[in-house]
């Protein structure tokens, strides 16, 4: 998909599948009854915030502002509406540091924090299911609501976390939050409970219960993406949890799972990770188990792995400037979304759908 020109580089992409009911006519006629779309919103260097639809048409939410959007995500809309006019709320984190909450299409409402957003990912809690966490250069966390912010912490320092004798003293670390996610884990009665799993470019990763600080686990090499999933030791009924384990990647090429606060090795790439994605095995193949894992690395080459192997990579012929993966792109199967800016062109730019069946074949 050709982008429109002057739009800026694209540094933010995410995607958002809907599947709506169609007329019972239409079904008759050989339809499933649904039909699924996909919604790709985009944000540049520029400013500019632009939604694609699957069917190649666009339309703008933000023009060129000069503040570069730095994270995009795109999630269910909180407004009541009609199936057929369904819209995605869009969060938008900005150079400045603003999160911008934008439904059906306008600004809803604005929050700042002190430093460039870092990462931005929704928040799995079955209360508030519009809410969202920011993560800002400055090491603030923030947990949101399309209408107000929660609350707000600070990632601690690895050796104050773990020295609880010293908590009265301790001192905040000004480090930036590298990656965000929310993730359940049992509890101390086997209960699965709600957690938000901060990576620090300090190297170590936190997890907050409330905004509280309640564990901490260092690792080798500084954490570039977190996402939680189910990635290991499956069981039939291991998918109650769906996102009771997170997966980490880190500068040194290494992924690691998260589960029941135990650090377990995953695997390793050749380049840095830049972003790690979880994709349900059924949206490959008509059965559950362990997540698809999607890994973008600082290179040209995008991995895929299940089950601690690397099965497939892809390798474009350019450096994608942002990237993001679907479940489901237009009822044609799992998909990555790929942002190509030709070298020295910050005019122009192109989507790429790249199936992923394709390259599992």
């Amino acid at each position: 998909m050709a982008l429109p020109s002057g739009i800026g580089t694209v540094t933010a992409v995410s995607t958002w599948p809907f599947t709506r009911k169609v007329p019972a006519a239409i079904e008759a006629d050989g339809c499933d009854g649904s039909q699924l779309r996909t919604t790709i919103a985009i944000g540049t260097d520029s400013g500019c915030i632009m939604l694609v639809y699957s069917d190649g048409t666009t339309s703008v939410l933000e023009d060129s502002s000069g503040t570069s959007i730095l994270q995009l995500l795109a999630q269910d809309s909180s407004a009541p509406m009609a199936d057929e006019h369904s819209v995605p709320d869009i969060i938008a984190g900005d150079a400045d540091g603003r999160v911008s909450v934008y439904v059906w299409g306008r600004v809803f409402s604005q929050t700042t924090l002190p430093a460039p957003i870092a990462s931005l990912a929704p928040e799995l809690n079955p209360h508030t299911p519009s809410s969202f966490l920011a993560g800002d250069m400055s090491g603030t966390i923030a947990s949101c609501h399309v209408q107000e912010t929660t609350w707000k912490a600070q990632l601690e320092s690895a050796a104050a976390c773990n020295d609880t004798s010293q908590r009265k003293q301790m001192e905040w670390l000004d480090s930036a939050v590298s990656s965000i996610c929310s993730v359940w884990l049992p509890d101390a009665h086997k209960l699965l409970t709600s957690y938000v799993l901060a990576a620090s470019a300090r190297g170590f990763i936190q997890l907050l219960a409330h905004g509280t600080p309640v564990h901490t686990v260092t690792l080798t090499a500084p954490a570039t993406s977190v996402c939680s999933g189910a990635f290991i030791g499956y069981t039939p009924d291991s998918l109650a949890g769906r996102h009771s384990q997170a997966i980490i990647g880190d500068e040194a090429g290494c992924l690691w799972v998260l589960s029941s606060f135990e650090l377990v090795p995953y695997a390793q790439v050749d380049y840095p990770v830049t972003r790690v994605l979880a994709l349900p095995l059924r949206a490959f193949v008509d059965q559950d188990g362990p997540d698809v894992v999607v890994c973008a690395t600082r290179s040209d080459t995008v991995y895929i792995l299940h089950q601690q192997q690397v099965v497939a990579m892809y390798t474009p012929e350019y450096w994608p400037t942002a990237v993001d993966a679907v479940a489901d792109f237009r009822g044609l199967g799992p998909a990555l979304v790929l942002a190509e800016s030709k070298p020295g062109d910050s005019q122009s730019g192109t989507l790429h759908i790249v199936s992923l069946n394709a390259q599992l074949d």
